[in-house]
């Protein structure tokens, strides 16, 4: 089997709602991101949207961070995203100049959420697994896309691996507190999906 890896296109929804400075923080925010996971650097193109390439296990996770990022800022906005798991035939140091199956799912599927209202999408080229993901997505995006700033700023810290505990001392209010909010955020449904995508592609692929 040829090398798989994760591409994710993305747009962010609504980005007439933000001020050029807004949108340029937002950029600067993903162009950040300094994770061991990700092959290509986030690049931008038409101002508000970008594309990356990942390791596969982690192109979930980075997409739940993408959208909490914003949102917890920004809570009107969001991020829709799609993740397309697969080859590399045409590999460039710029992730808008490569090519191969991980970066057609992706980007096709990228245009098919605005016709859909999803706003994130897994697609591996396998029929009966793409089912099952996509049922996964439409659960868990009603969720992510009715939280509020708060909720979306605590679901951000619990992706990072913060302790709840830590997560209360920071913002200044009680554990429990943290908790109902996490709990109000359905965050154990966002965690059951990570896991449950881990474990698919751990399963299906071998591979991180």
């Amino acid at each position: 089997m040829k090398k798989q890896i994760a591409v994710i296109t993305a747009d962010v929804v609504d980005s007439s709602l933000l001020s050029e400075a807004e949108i340029k923080f937002f950029q600067e925010k993903i162009e950040g991101y300094n994770d061991k996971a990700i092959v290509l650097k986030p690049r931008f193109y038409r101002g508000d949207s970008f594309q990356l390439a990942v390791k596969p296990r982690a192109a979930l996770l980075l997409a739940l961070k993408f959208r909490t990022e914003i949102k917890q800022w920004k809570e009107k906005n969001d991020v829709r995203i799609s993740i397309g798991i697969g080859e590399v035939s045409q590999w460039n140091d710029d992730v808008l100049l490569a090519g191969g199956s991980a970066f057609e799912r992706s980007g096709k599927n990228l245009d098919n959420l605005k016709e859909t209202g999803l706003n994130i999408i897994v697609v591996t080229g396998n029929a009966e697994l793409d089912d099952e993901l996509e049922t996964y997505c439409y659960m868990a995006d009603e969720f992510i896309k009715n939280q509020t700033a708060v909720q979306a700023n605590l679901v951000f810290q619990m992706l990072n691996g913060t302790p709840q505990i830590e997560i209360a001392k920071m913002l200044g209010i009680s554990q429990p507190s943290v908790s109902k909010s996490l709990k109000a955020a359905n965050w154990k449904l966002v965690e059951r999906f990570l896991k449950r995508y881990e474990r698919i592609i751990q399963n299906y692929y071998a591979i991180d």
